[in-house]
């Protein structure tokens, strides 16, 4: 699906298996866009994603790393980063975790260019009053999700990420829009936080921050005739990631993750009240 980017896969040296390694040794393996490090010293000549013995991953490339379907990694660059990608017939967009000043994003069929957009991700969050205006950290937009794509098979979307420092993105997701029925208000937003907290016997406490993931709980309307299609959608996801856009003026109930609990009760006679509870990954 990547038909060029702006980033080199040069993170790391390549893997050489007739190298002789020490521990902490860093190599990328080309086959499948990963860093590996070595764990024993010496030379090994299997393939590092075939010997756990001598080599742990680490992750993705920073080339492949928006790809990764995982929200705890991302591809960065200094100040601009554009890639292009052919992913087929889709009608939607999504960029989460993305740092910059604004992100273009243009589909091309053959010659013709079919779509563009510009998000500006400057959007003043957090300003109240004129003392946060001039005083307080910007707060950047870091949720771009674009659902007017058009759907043209052969159609290439080309992603430019620019900002006035570093910029990144942490996963690119495309795919078709399904409109399941309309939220209602009582949706929950939250996270869960992996981080340890560790009090010695003295009572000094140290916390080891970890990864975090976010969950949201949606109420929503579904109309009579739609219910049997809601659960069949609802169940054909079931363990696979996804895209869940609660509301769209939140961009916190943008969530990448899965459905983890759905409930649906026939309630009235031409709508059904349902919830889906969305667990984020890490």
């Amino acid at each position: 699906m990547l038909v060029s980017s702006s980033l080199l896969e040069d993170d790391y040296p390549v893997w050489d298996g007739g190298a002789t390694y020490a521990v902490g040794d860093r190599r990328i393996l080309l086959s499948n866009h990963t860093v590996y490090e070595r764990i024993t010293a010496g030379v090994s000549a299997a393939s590092p994603d075939l010997d756990t013995v001598h080599w742990e991953r680490v992750g993705p490339t920073n080339k492949w790393a928006m790809f990764d379907r995982a929200t705890g990694t991302a591809s960065s660059a200094s100040d601009s980063l554009t890639v292009t990608i052919a992913p087929g017939m889709v009608r939607g967009l999504a960029l989460l975790d993305v740092t910059g000043n604004s992100v273009t994003v243009t589909m091309t069929n053959g010659s013709e260019t079919v779509y563009s957009r510009t998000v500006n991700l400057n959007t003043g969050y957090g300003v109240t009053s004129w003392d946060t205006y001039f005083f307080t950290d910007i707060v950047r937009k870091r949720t771009v999700v674009l659902e007017d794509v058009p759907p043209y098979s052969s159609g290439l979307i080309t992603i430019t990420i620019n900002g006035s420092g570093p910029v990144s993105v942490g996963t690119v997701v495309t795919g078709h829009i399904y409109r399941v029925g309309n939220t209602r208000y009582g949706m929950g937003l939250g996270f869960t936080d992996y981080s340890v907290k560790d009090t010695s016997k003295f009572g000094e406490t140290t916390v080891v921050e970890r990864a975090y993931a976010k969950n949201m709980s949606v109420p929503f309307v579904v109309r009579d005739a739609d219910v049997d299609w809601v659960l069949s959608s609802l169940e054909s996801i079931r363990a696979t990631a996804v895209v869940w856009i609660g509301a769209r003026r939140y961009d916190s109930s943008v969530i990448y993750g899965y459905a983890k609990d759905a409930r649906l009760v026939i309630s009235y006679e031409q709508a059904s009240e349902c919830s889906v509870t969305i667990e984020g990954l890490i």
